[in-house]
């Protein structure tokens, strides 16, 4: 496996979400075949909670939905994680996005921890 995707992961892990994301697009970008799409859906997951740090409540409700639409067909595991467990957090971070109204920001969510599988 690519060092990049672990380098992504413990960034993520540690609420670094844009470096994360930054680590992920550029391996994004040099993947094919179908663990391209999960890839990116990590990267839009990362960078949604970037937006949610940020304030940014469309982009973070946007970026978080997609990111779940994308890697919801490697459920329950993929690239040696635990992708249920992730969904199961991002959706339930995006109900209460979606409750709180245009006051947004990372204390109103659980980011989740990254999990092996």
């Amino acid at each position: 496996m690519d060092p990049r995707f672990m380098r992504g992961v413990e960034a993520f892990n540690a609420g670094r979400f844009f470096v994360a994301h930054e680590i992920w697009e550029a391996l994004w970008n040099d993947t094919v075949g179908p663990e391209r799409s999960l890839v990116q859906g990590l990267v839009q997951i990362a960078a949604g909670y970037a937006k949610v740090e940020s304030g940014i409540r469309g982009g973070a409700l946007k970026l978080l939905t997609r990111g779940v639409a994308l890697m919801q067909p490697f459920t329950p595991a993929g690239m040696g994680l635990d992708l249920a467990a992730l969904a199961e957090s991002v959706s339930a971070d995006l109900e209460r996005l979606r409750a709180a109204g245009d006051a947004v920001d990372i204390n109103l969510v659980r980011p989740p921890v990254l999990q092996p599988r």
